[in-house]
């Protein structure tokens, strides 16, 4: 199968479902498409401009001479990016199970001291914080530093004697972590960090639960690392989870790559043919 040919299918497979996602006749275009599905799926709308950069390219392949070749030919790494791009549109990574873990959390009356030994032997900075049974409240790395500076000059006071509930008053913004259900994406994790970001807060974590409602089992917790390689010029979002039980230590990562970040010019996706 020639690049085009593969390319050509992962086009049409897109096509197909963007006129679902967009309840649309075959009248409309490729790029009216996509400008409806942007209304009401996040993920079209994160790779909108890749999309219509790719139908572009696809009318580069389609318009054949008159004896039956394509004038181009698109490179591998065009059709590999493609591919990828069909995989997060149609079958869009899920947080549960690929995050699914034994979330470690404590009661708002345990002592600060439990608190930061879990954190400790966890390797984790963030600690959901219950009270009969329901989240509350996250304890972070970040809220105990400033409890501990606040009492640094009272030596009666100590991590064993002070509840969590106590240490909470010193959290520097309640909203600070958000829930979502089993059955969100991992689109809709990163989307979230996106919108705390463009108010202004940092999310410092995400709960799973079945329904993303916090009286609920807690199911995973996502927490966000960025950074850019620059070798390359992508950008990588890391999602991670805090781990604990059985064959679980660490830290469980996935590093995410977004093409909006990391959109090549049409030429080096394309390969000119033999006129």
């Amino acid at each position: 199968m020639q690049n085009s040919d593969a390319f050509l299918a992962h086009f049409s497979a897109i096509e197909a479902w963007l006129r679902q996602q967009a309840e649309a006749d075959r009248s409309s275009s490729f790029y009216q498409l996509v400008d409806r599905a942007t209304l009401r799926n996040r993920a079209v709308a994160r790779y909108r401009d890749d999309l219509k950069e790719f139908a572009d390219l696809r009318n580069a392949i389609v318009h054949e001479r008159t004896d039956g070749h394509v004038i181009a030919e698109p490179n591998e790494r065009a059709v590999a990016d493609l591919e990828r791009l069909r995989a997060t549109l149609l079958n869009p990574p899920a947080v549960i199970p690929k995050f699914q873990i034994t979330v470690m959390s404590r009661a708002a009356t345990d002592s600060v001291g439990d608190a930061i030994t879990d954190m400790r032997d966890g390797s984790f900075s963030q600690l959901p914080i219950l009270s009969n049974g329901k989240v509350v409240s996250l304890l972070t790395s970040e809220t105990v530093v400033r409890w501990l500076a606040s009492e640094v000059m009272n030596v009666y006071v100590g991590p064993w004697e002070t509840k969590i509930e106590q240490v909470l008053q010193y959290t520097e913004d309640q909203d600070h972590y958000c829930f979502l259900s089993r059955r969100a994406t991992l689109l809709d994790a990163l989307s979230q960090f996106e919108e705390f970001a463009a108010r202004g807060k940092d999310l410092d974590a995400i709960l799973i639960s079945q329904d993303g409602r916090p009286e609920q089992q807690l199911l995973g917790i996502l927490t966000l690392f960025g950074g850019t390689n620059k070798g390359v010029g992508s950008r990588f979002l890391t999602l991670s989870t805090p781990t604990r039980g059985p064959g679980l230590s660490g830290r469980s990562v996935l590093a995410v790559w977004l093409s909006s970040e990391n959109r090549r010019d049409e030429k080096e996706r394309l390969s000119i043919g033999k006129w």
